[in-house]
């Protein structure tokens, strides 16, 4: 076969020069993307292929989100992601996409913990695309590219400071791109960080103390250094008016960021322990064992080779290795201590505890100082182990993904039925002209039926519960003027606009800005005597105003 590199590239065929570029490309990131591929395809295929279009995804058809609409809440790279894709037409294409940026932070990740083996690059490409974190992304499909843009660049970070000579200058700015796209995501980099010092105090017999210590201290002024320039950037952007929920929550985080740091702390320890409403393993009992025994089988490891390593003898060494223990919860929950809020799956690395794990599998199979027959032996079956568990952990991710997804989809179709219903009940009251009367809506659309548990652990996976989602669908408040005139083209005048929920007290001021006399005391006591939707009298009239009730609280 005649050599593609002898012959110039404008002498080639499109195929030749694809056939030349595959063959330059690491044989580990190959791996890496073909695993990712294939397991996010078992996962997440129901997804890409249905597109579950969440609460979020109700603009479809228009979006005006400017860089000041972005900025208000850190993500100032708003705007170009969502230029990049329009409207959305193939929600296939944005999952490949999304697979494509999330199987390269997988080798990133790889690349920067040193796991070279092909068991490694699988599992770890496996656990990231399988995470429940993963499957949060895909609810909202529409910036499911997004979180994954965010999540590379922190793995960029994080890879350019342990692996590029003067590699702080990158990180910083991949650091500055990771929170300008989501910034909850740059928890990564500091978790990545943390397992690169204990890989090196665990594992190194040869490690430099003192030269980990100062890369402690540049990482800390380069994640500060970020925050601020973050935070530079928005008001910049936004011309100093830091109306944001961020900006907002910094303000008020700043001035008690100690009660901040506990509170963060125990959220961590509270999301991975089981039957809190915000915890990872809700019903997912095999989950939940198989971390207790990677927690335990990983545990053990410290223990032995903190004995093996005679780390007492080294007491910077030891005081480091207490620290990065003691700092991980912290770095898993960092945004939350800055922010005070911020999305509940978006703040934790939930991948960390298994990363170590694998990383850990990779660096003991390496020793070769391990010349006792037991050793060995124990070396062996422990990186055996750790394979079922992190392969089991896989699976498991692939089973609650698909679960979540099919228990969306019943979700989905509830909620546009109701929606349907409720737009032909509005259409068919007499006097009602559409596109003229004013239609004001108290309260959300309350789906709670008795067998609700059914549907918990999609709202826990999900990452947000209670009516603002999944029981109230699309006739939420914030989207229900989007879903009901676009997807409906009801062509409904709709108040209130652009509200949390829907009060009397809400509709009251926004009926007077529109120049229509109105008593929130009047409102509250017409209400009174009428049925919540779907009950035919859910409706009333008031000042030509038509009055839906949508609960009955």
């Amino acid at each position: 076969m005649e050599n593609l590199r002898s012959k110039p590239f404008w002498d080639r065929s499109p195929l030749e020069s694809l056939a030349d570029g595959y063959k330059k490309l690491p044989r580990n990131f190959k791996l890496c993307m073909l695993a990712t591929f294939i397991i996010g395809l078992a996962a997440h295929m129901y997804c890409y292929t249905n597109m579950l279009t969440g609460a979020d995804d109700a603009f479809l058809f228009s979006d005006t989100r400017t860089f000041a609409d972005g900025a208000s809440g850190t993500r100032w790279l708003l705007a170009i992601y969502f230029a990049l894709i329009k409207t959305i037409r193939m929600p296939w294409l944005l999952g490949v996409m999304t697979l494509l940026l999330y199987g390269v932070a997988a080798w990133l990740v790889c690349e920067t913990l040193s796991i070279t083996s092909s068991a490694g690059i699988i599992l770890v490409s496996g656990l990231m695309v399988t995470s429940p974190t993963m499957i949060s992304s895909n609810f909202y499909l529409t910036s499911a590219h997004m979180y994954a843009g965010a999540l590379l660049f922190a793995c960029l970070a994080a890879y350019a400071y342990e692996k590029w000579r003067h590699g702080w200058i990158a990180a910083f700015v991949f650091m500055l791109l990771s929170e300008g796209s989501y910034a909850a995501y740059i928890s990564m980099t500091l978790c990545l960080f943390f397992l690169c010092s204990l890989k090196e105090l665990l594992f190194d017999q040869e490690a430099n103390d003192k030269h980990n210590l100062v890369r402690h201290f540049g990482m800390l002024f380069l994640f500060g250094g970020s925050m601020v320039a973050t935070t530079v950037i928005c008001n910049l952007i936004t011309a100093n008016n830091t109306a944001g929920r961020v900006q907002d929550a910094q303000a008020q985080a700043a001035t008690d960021y100690i009660d901040n740091i506990i509170t963060s702390v125990q959220q961590v320890f509270a999301f991975f322990l089981p039957g809190t409403s915000n915890s990872y393993f809700h019903g997912e009992r095999v989950m939940y064992s198989l971390f207790l025994l990677c927690a335990a089988l990983s545990a053990v490891l410290v223990i032995w080779l903190l004995v093996k390593q005679q780390l007492w003898k080294r007491p910077l060494g030891l005081f480091l290795l207490v620290a990065d223990i003691v700092c991980l919860p912290l770095a898993m929950n960092v945004i939350g201590i800055v922010s005070k809020w911020v999305h509940t799956l978006m703040t934790f690395a939930y991948l960390t505890p298994w990363l170590f794990f694998v990383m850990a599998v990779e660096q003991l199979y390496r020793r070769d100082d391990l010349r006792k027959d037991w050793e060995r032996l124990l070396r062996w079956g422990y990186s055996l182990l750790s394979c079922v568990v992190a392969g089991l952990t896989v699976l498991c991710g692939i089973r609650l993904a698909n679960i979540c997804y099919t228990k969306a989809y019943a979700r989905y179709t509830e909620g546009l039925a109701d929606s349907i219903r409720l737009t032909n009940l509005i259409e068919a009251i007499p006097n009602y002209v559409k596109g003229e009367t004013p239609v004001a809506f108290v309260g959300v659309s309350d789906n709670d039926f008795p067998w609700q548990d059914a549907y918990e652990l999609t709202s826990d996976i999900a990452g947000i519960g209670d009516l603002y989602y999944w029981q109230g669908m699309y006739t939420a408040p914030f989207v229900l003027d989007s879903y009901v005139n676009q997807h409906l083209r009801a062509n409904m005048l709709i108040f209130p606009q652009d509200a949390a929920i829907f009060t009397a007290d809400t509709i009251a001021d926004q009926l007077n800005d529109a120049g229509i006399n109105a008593s929130a005391d009047e409102i509250k006591e017409l209400l009174q005597d009428l049925h919540a939707f779907p009950k035919e009298d859910c409706w009333t009239w008031y000042n030509d105003v038509l009055l839906i009730k949508l609960f009955a609280n």
